[in-house]
């Protein structure tokens, strides 16, 4: 018996690749499963297995009486107290083994294909997690509506779901596919490794395989934006100044381009060097094209482009398709006119800027009008202006001085919020009429992100947050930030 369960170690674990001490694991579960069966399912039946020697005890176990009232468990009198082992509120004794012949056959089994299949699994996801973002190659199995089916190992399986296969393309049986893994998904079956042929990082994997230079850490992949099956755009770098980043990924005569874009569905490839200032990067990305102004709009991360009118379809692409791939490459939304709608622009934003000003600083028309006609479209020129330029335009000495009290104000909290750079707080909540760089920083802390979250708290609530408030303060706030729920 001792070396049949030996055997069985032995040949499963060579059979399998799997740990022989998963095995014993499985065995020992397999007995313990078959004695509890054999003395009834409410046992608690533990089996210990000797590694070297095959072989093994059997061991059950019992919780121990609190008290003679209960009455589940097993209350130790005095006079079999020995034939027991305790040890944390439990009763152990040793009890007689099973034959493991018989069960072999039986429970055994099925314990024993779940733990291999258990470890074959555990062994899939520790190799291939580390692997997540590579390229690997397999051969089709099989090919149904919503997947491809690949055999990348032997007896290892993968899948490239329908909407991770490049549009148009065919596959056939047997045929070779390469793919990135782009994850290892839990299922009811065990882990699944799931492939993608549009993920952006199968473009990078292969540039790394194709061009030394990247591979090397001469040249850097910056950015990826795709469109799978149509066009790819690409922003490279490089540190080291006599290399030619794009000619490099671009190769003789365009073969090591090529050689990508066959791989992928003879997929479109623009390659740029790339830039940490937008409105440079852009001016690469759109090259040969003459951009004659550039406008940044910082706020709404938005750069305003003017170009010829002959070239405004072009920069966009059909259905938009340049001006989105260059949204997602570059971090940053476009608009693209053509000279006449960028003067149009221009002077709509303008009075756009006056109006913002007008709407801070509470002003009435005749100052707003009286700011554009001395071109104080910033806070700063409010401030820095003459006293007699100022008096030109609020006429009294008292409100001049009220607006470049208000214009340093806001100019303070603009620049701690600069400094202060939380991009998901709420801009009206930021330039609530009354609130405090304290008071923001701690609403901020307390995940109070939108001007409705600020309305809709009560004035002890608000103190519980910050000591940066008084009473009147906190209800004076409250109230202000609820002045849109009475408009």
């Amino acid at each position: 018996m001792n070396n049949q369960i030996l055997e069985v170690v032995d040949s499963v674990s060579i059979e399998k690749g799997v740990d022989k001490n998963i095995i014993f694991e499985a065995l020992e579960d397999a007995i313990a499963s078959a004695t509890k069966k054999l003395l009834g399912e409410s046992s608690e039946i533990k089996v210990n297995i000797d590694k070297t020697t095959g072989e093994y005890v059997t061991f059950r176990y019992w919780q121990i009486k609190p008290s003679e009232d209960e009455d589940e468990g097993i209350e130790l009198l005095p006079e079999n107290v020995s034939d027991y082992e305790t040890e944390a509120g439990l009763a152990r004794k040793q009890i007689e083994n099973i034959d493991f012949g018989r069960i072999s056959a039986q429970a055994a089994k099925q314990v024993i294909i779940q733990k291999v299949r258990e470890a074959e699994r555990s062994k899939i996801t520790q190799k291939y997690e580390s692997l997540v973002g590579q390229v690997i190659s397999g051969q089709v199995k099989r090919i149904n509506r919503d997947f491809l089916l690949l055999e990348i190992e032997e007896d290892l399986n993968a899948q490239i779901p329908r909407d991770e296969i490049i549009p148009g393309e065919i596959f056939k049986l047997n045929d070779r596919v390469r793919a990135v893994i782009k994850e290892i998904m839990t299922t009811s079956r065990g882990p699944q490794i799931i492939l993608s042929r549009t993920d952006e990082r199968l473009v990078k994997e292969l540039f790394t395989q194709e061009v030394p230079e990247i591979s090397e850490g001469t040249i850097e992949i910056k950015a990826i934006s795709r469109d799978p099956g149509y066009r790819s755009k690409i922003a490279v770098k490089t540190y080291d100044g006599r290399i030619d980043p794009v000619g490099a990924c671009v190769g003789m005569r365009g073969s090591r381009v090529q050689a990508v874009s066959n791989e992928i569905g003879n997929e479109r490839i623009d390659i740029f060097v790339h830039s940490d200032n937008p409105a440079e990067f852009v001016v690469n990305c759109l090259s040969p094209v003459k951009i004659y102004s550039i406008l940044v709009d910082e706020r709404t991360s938005t750069l305003i482009l003017e170009v010829e009118e002959e070239n405004q379809a072009q920069i966009i692409g059909k259905n938009g398709q340049n001006l989105r791939l260059m949204t997602q490459m570059i971090g940053w939304s476009f608009k693209v006119f053509n000279k006449d709608q960028f003067k149009e622009y221009q002077e709509a934003s303008f009075e756009e800027k006056f109006e913002k000003i007008g709407n801070r600083l509470s002003l009435n028309e005749d100052e707003i009008s009286g700011l554009k006609l001395k071109e104080y479209d910033q806070l700063e020129k409010i401030v820095d202006a003459q006293e007699s330029d100022l008096l030109e335009v609020f006429k009294t000495k008292t409100r001049a001085q009220e607006i470049v009290d208000k214009s340093n104000e806001f100019l303070l909290q603009d620049a701690f919020n600069q400094d202060f750079n939380d991009p998901t707080m709420e801009e009206a909540l930021v330039n609530l009429n009354g609130i405090t760089n304290e008071v923001l920083s701690d609403l901020s802390n307390n995940n109070i992100k939108k001007l409705e979250d600020l309305a809709e708290m009560s004035v002890p609530e608000l103190m519980d947050l910050t000591d940066s408030i008084t009473e009147s303060g906190a209800s004076t706030l409250i109230m202000e930030a609820r002045k849109p729920w009475f408009e």
